[in-house]
């Protein structure tokens, strides 16, 4: 049997609660439900935090936003989350300095700033509770012009007097963050599964009794019986067809991503667009991510119709303007861009200054026989990375009346997830470099903490027991073959694209090298038993993911087999 045919596992009888959608809304879901004693079996239709959850600006926020409405609950709830991310994924979530220049009208004036920052931190009061000192989020304060001209030299605005900067934390890996939940999931029961589609959903007597499924790489149909089913499958949603409730309105949401450094820390500007209809201007953040810089986020209408959104050509010139007017001395062109992160959100109405969609940042928990649905049917629409493990608590809170027994209290905020069991991330990622140098460079090992966390230990153990596969993935500076062996063996790869963009971090900054695309689908062909045409389509399905400009740079046609079988 190859392994293609033996991913999945061997499904229960019963379940307790059977998750739709595999993002960090799912993800965050499965792991809350199954260390809290449910069986639980959570399907995914593609790949893991394959789409909208693989798209964003990388922030957990602290809430920071929600003072200019004196929102103190959901300051609260964020600063919560926020610190329970920095403790139970500290490999993976980090502290991020956020700047915003101050100007000389009152409301935007470095006393109205600086106050502002004085009653959130007032607010943040326990934010660093149980938290080591790396992973501390410093009080806010006020740069004079010139500090702030250091950290972005490219600003032209000259009503700027200068800045304000507070903190709050950034996901190195969105992608490695949902897996990580997935995963401490199916370390406590959880039956979790990609490439699995729900076809249909399995009613009697207006209750809910389970879903009809599909494996998606062998077309075989199967059923799973369940108390309750959870739709987190977000703008795919199916929710209105099963209640009185309209569908959701979508949009698109968009970040630039170029391969230099723009800023050392995440900063907020003003966009100076003059011909813009409407007064259409909006702030711009520009965030340092890996060796590069992420800009947005844009939100533009979506039809909601096409499984995989783009971005047109009008679109990425308005985004390219006002990245402009905003930095000129920056003087981004298309060809600046290595990739664009473009995922479907939530949006509600329209924004009166820019036209574009205003993404619904409130989180809805839909019980589907309150809208003329059946018993045991839930669904779940959010956008926030940071709150989405208390959403979790909050539907299990709402379906508890479908169990018979009581859930066991929950520990999640303070249980490591998969990898992040480190008291101190500093002396863990020094203890590993005196412990795997020299035979791995530290440039790699830092880049293994990163991802992986405590899991460096079983993939340099690859290493030890073969040790080629301590060499270098060709193409590759810091990549490791023992990295791509180790997440092939464990982490449910299905396809050249899950192991490129989501496992490992080879293709996530910008497009690999031809011989790194090369090597990799040849040992994901080796592995899964492709043919030549399957393999030849996997590396076409990873190289749609990058612009078309880039593409062509690469020259990547020679990457494709062009004999038959």
């Amino acid at each position: 049997m190859s392994k293609a045919e033996s991913r999945l596992p061997t499904f229960r009888d019963h379940y307790d609660l059977i998750i739709v959608g595999g993002g960090i809304y799912g993800a965050t879901l499965a792991w809350e439900a199954s260390s809290r004693g449910l069986s639980v079996a959570l399907l995914e239709k593609q790949d893991f935090a394959g789409a909208t959850s693989a798209n964003s600006l990388k922030m957990i926020h602290g809430g920071i936003r929600y003072l200019q409405t004196l929102n103190i609950s959901r300051i609260r709830e964020s600063v919560r989350e926020r610190r329970a991310l920095l403790r139970i994924a500290p490999h993976l979530v980090s502290p991020l300095a956020c700047v915003m220049p101050t100007y000389s009208q009152l409301e935007k004036s470095r006393l109205a700033l600086f106050a502002g920052m004085k009653v959130y931190d007032a607010l943040a009061l326990g934010r660093n509770r149980g938290l080591p000192a790396a992973q501390h989020i410093p009080p806010g304060n006020l740069l004079s012009l010139a500090e702030l001209r250091d950290i972005l030299p490219g600003l032209s605005d000259t009503a700027i007097t200068g800045g304000a900067r507070w903190h709050d934390a950034q996901v190195y890996s969105t992608e490695r963050l949902v897996l990580a939940f997935l995963l401490s999931a199916a370390g406590s029961g959880a039956h979790v599964c990609n490439y699995v589609a729900v076809r249909e959903l399995v009613q009697d007597s207006g209750r809910v009794r389970g879903v009809t499924v599909e494996d998606v790489t062998s077309q075989q149909l199967f059923s799973l019986t369940g108390d309750v089913v959870v739709d987190c499958s977000g703008p795919w949603s199916w929710m209105s067809s099963q209640t009185a409730a309209p569908p959701p309105r979508t949009a698109r949401a968009v970040n630039l991503l170029v391969q230099r450094r723009i800023a050392p820390c995440a900063v907020g500007v003003k966009t100076h667009v003059k011909e813009a209809a409407g007064n259409a201007n909006r702030l711009l953040f520009v965030s340092p991510w890996r060796d590069g810089s992420l800009l947005g986020t844009w939100y533009f209408p979506d039809d909601a119709e096409s499984e995989r959104p783009e971005l047109n050509e009008e679109e990425l010139q308005i985004c390219l303007q006002q990245t402009n007017s905003a930095l000129p001395a920056l003087n981004l062109q298309r060809e600046d861009i290595v990739q664009i992160h473009l995922g479907r959100l939530p949006a509600s109405e329209s924004s009166p200054t820019t036209g574009e969609p205003v993404p619904d940042h409130q989180f809805r928990i839909v019980c589907a026989a309150d809208q003329g649905g059946a018993r045991g049917l839930f669904g779940v629409q959010g956008v926030k990375y940071t709150t989405a493990r208390d959403v979790a608590m909050r539907v299990l809170a709402a379906a508890k009346a479908q169990w018979s027994r009581p859930l066991a209290a929950s520990k999640t905020h303070e249980t490591p997830l998969y990898g992040g069991d480190m008291a101190a991330p500093a002396t863990f990622l020094a203890q590993c470099r005196r412990d795997y140098s020299p035979q791995i460079s530290p440039q790699t090992i830092d880049r293994l903490v990163k991802n992986y966390g405590t899991v460096v230990h079983d993939i340099v153990r690859y290493a030890h027991e073969r040790p080629v596969l301590a060499e270098l993935v060709p193409g590759s500076t810091d990549t490791i073959k023992a990295e791509l062996q180790y997440v092939i063996d464990r982490e449910m790869v299905c396809t050249l694209s899950d192991l490129v963009l989501r496992r490992t971090d080879l293709g996530s900054l910008a497009m690999p090298p031809d011989e790194t695309i090369d090597y990799c689908a040849t040992v994901l062909a080796e592995q899964q038993g492709w043919s030549n045409t399957q393999k030849a389509a996997n590396v076409r399905e990873l190289l749609a993911q990058y612009p078309a400009w880039v593409r062509r740079k690469a020259h990547p046609a020679s990457l494709i087999p062009e004999t038959p079988e």
